[in-house]
């Protein structure tokens, strides 16, 4: 769970950059910023209850554009690579965890507009051990999207939440 909160923390912050950098320099469209860092790591599997550490390497790649007519568009993806973790009784975990958010409005009165977030986390435990009937590997996927028109009616909503232990 620190993890998700060190991420929003992240995605608050960068996205804050990007509209101060929107609103007081009304630049149009600005190149992709890429990074890649080492990256500590920590969860619970649902599945067994068992909390995990690791390291990785987080990779964030944030883009924002903004049309002459006011239009903005941004989007923001991190993704942790070769994530290996392990839990205080030496089990051990591969993680996969990615988030996508992207969005785009009118600057002058917020509609149209659009947004899509996505994430996916899958905690495999290695070595399967019989312990858990149900499975003691979690995979967990959330969808959303929504669309407003000029009038700001909403054309468009999707939820997708998945979670199971396989």
């Amino acid at each position: 769970m620190a993890s998700r909160v060190r991420a929003t923390l992240v995605l608050a912050a960068l996205l804050c950059g990007l509209g101060a950098l929107v609103w007081t320099s009304g630049a149009v469209a600005g190149p992709a910023v890429s990074t890649t860092t080492p990256f500590a790591y920590g969860a619970t599997n649902p599945c067994t209850g068992e909390p995990f550490t690791g390291t990785g390497t987080l990779h964030l790649v944030v883009s924002e554009n903004l049309s002459p007519s006011g239009m903005l568009q941004s989007h923001f993806e991190a993704r942790l690579d070769g994530l290996q973790a392990v839990t205080m009784t030496g089990k051990r975990y591969v993680v996969q965890n990615t988030e996508a958010h992207s969005f785009g409005f009118d600057t002058t009165d917020g509609a149209p507009a659009h947004e899509t977030f996505e994430t996916t986390a899958h905690f495999v435990r290695q070595g399967e051990d019989g312990g858990s009937i149900l499975g003691d590997d979690f995979y967990e996927r959330l969808f959303t999207h929504i669309t407003a028109n000029a009038n700001g009616d909403v054309t468009a909503l999707k939820v997708e939440p998945e979670a199971t232990c396989r």
